[in-house]
């Protein structure tokens, strides 16, 4: 295999899982990856649009790996056309590909149409031929070499069967070259929401190209899926989200899985843009969201999509922005930006905003300026705990940043009361620029007041 040229900016050595739809695509991605990114169901059809996982090699050599949608070379419309188009342009940039074939079946016309597909490309081929933990799969498997490829491993992507060496053959064909340092680190954000709200079309827009799928009916996107843009000589990576339902909406174990995968995807994001309806107004969800992302104390952004539709109603428009004070009012100040997927109103004030927060939520507070703006806040209101208690704090240091975590020595081990935690957060909000970013206070017992700077001076030895 010729050595690959050495990626430039944020492009890393690229490995595309692809074949027909349910021959496990999604379980051997979460195999190799270690994790359970890609939702994995018995429904064909569960992954439309490709997604990928960054992944790094005993060696620390950065690579991607990308599952796709199960491949149709017939569709002539909807959904299965559009994954079959978006698994081709997966297999297009990568490096390296691996056609996944379901062993019980065997090699089926389809399976060579693919094939086909894929030498025209001149793209190195590896052969995954899966389910061989099955007796008709382990016993076919010299079918695979049928293809006219060099290389085939079978392998049971549920059982773990014979993916290791699939890996380490993976590993082995990365460029040496390809060394971390050369991979750029993309802001990565997380576009969140009810379903149908607008989304997948607000990342097509900032895209300026159609990368993810978008239609009227609600439950389109299902895996989160990450996108890497560069804009203004900064990397970013948006993640494209299922829109999240209320827990008692929602009964079908296929969207329940895409729900989950939406929050986890929010966990990993720095900063979550919260997309709501704005010709529908704000609802119990949209919050509920919000206190998502809040509870996984990510830096937030509120953005009302459709704002089109409400061009010519100013007072619609002033009701709107009330009702958004009073539904959001425990956000911490976040940005409330006004949009329009259809025309592109505002679009492009979203990912500097987006910078923003993440500028705001890297902010470093000095030790004794901190104490000073405490001090005056307790002399206001005397602290309390959780249970009600009045509590003495002696002193405070930040222990980290992105976002801001605080540390109060107290006379006590106990939670700050949720209404003084609010009260706090708020007056370090008027001394220094946090909107939109989360900020936590945890206690440490201490009764002996301000905690001393560490020594590495040695004592002297006393003299014989």
């Amino acid at each position: 295999m010729a050595k690959p040229k050495a990626p430039r900016g944020p492009h890393t050595y690229s490995v595309a899982l692809v074949g027909r739809p349910n021959v496990g695509k999604s379980a051997l991605f979460n195999r190799l990856s270690g994790t359970r990114k890609a939702l994995v169901h018995d429904r064909p059809g569960m992954t439309r649009d490709s997604f990928s996982l960054d992944l790094v090699s005993e060696s620390g050599r950065r690579w991607k790996l990308v599952d796709t949608g199960g491949l149709d070379l017939d569709a002539a419309g909807g959904f299965a056309a559009w994954t079959s188009e978006k698994a081709l342009d997966a297999v297009v940039d990568a490096d390296l590909i691996v056609l996944v074939l379901d062993g019980s079946d065997g090699v089926l016309p389809e399976d060579q149409r693919i094939a086909g597909r894929l030498r025209a490309l001149g793209k190195p081929v590896v052969i995954a031929w899966n389910k061989v933990d099955r007796k008709e799969a382990e016993q076919g498997l010299e079918q695979g070499y049928e293809l006219g490829f060099d290389d085939v491993f079978g392998v049971s992507a549920v059982h773990g069967i014979g993916t290791d060496e699939l890996l380490e053959e993976l590993e082995k064909r990365l460029p040496e070259d390809l060394d971390p340092e050369t991979r750029v680190e993309g802001l990565a954000v997380a576009i969140i929401g009810r379903p149908n709200v607008g989304k997948s079309s607000i990342v097509n827009r900032i895209l300026g190209s159609e990368r993810v799928m978008v239609s009227e009916i609600a439950g389109t996107t299902r895996n989160p899926v990450d996108v890497l843009l560069t804009r203004g000589g900064k990397s970013y990576v948006l993640v494209d989200t299922a829109g999240i339902r209320r827990k008692g909406k929602t009964t079908d174990s296929a969207e329940l899985l895409s729900v989950v995968a939406a929050r986890k995807a929010m966990e990993r994001a720095r900063v979550a843009i919260i997309i709501f309806d704005a010709s529908e107004g704000i609802t119990a969800q949209d919050a509920h969201i919000a206190g998502y992302a809040e509870d996984a104390r990510r830096g937030l952004i509120l953005v009302a999509n459709k704002w089109d539709l409400l061009a010519d109603d100013e007072k619609a428009q002033e009701d709107l922005r009330d009702d958004v004070r009073r539904r959001f009012v425990f956000t911490r100040g976040a940005a409330f930006m006004t949009v329009s997927a259809k025309t592109g109103l505002g679009i492009d004030k979203l990912l500097a905003e987006a910078d923003a927060v993440a500028r705001r939520s890297a902010t470093k507070i000095p030790t004794g300026e901190l104490n000073r703006v405490l001090k005056n806040a307790f002399e206001a209101q005397l602290p309390k705990g959780k249970s009600g208690r009045e509590m003495k704090i002696r002193y405070a240091v930040q222990v980290a940043s992105d976002p801001p975590l605080i540390r109060l020595f107290s006379d006590r081990d106990e939670p700050l009361h949720f209404s003084f935690e609010r009260f706090l957060q708020n007056r370090l909000r008027e001394h220094w620029d946090l909107a939109g970013v989360p900020l936590k206070f945890i206690i440490r017992k201490n009764d002996e007041g301000p905690p001393r700077p560490a020594s590495n001076a040695r004592r002297p030895r006393k003299r014989k």
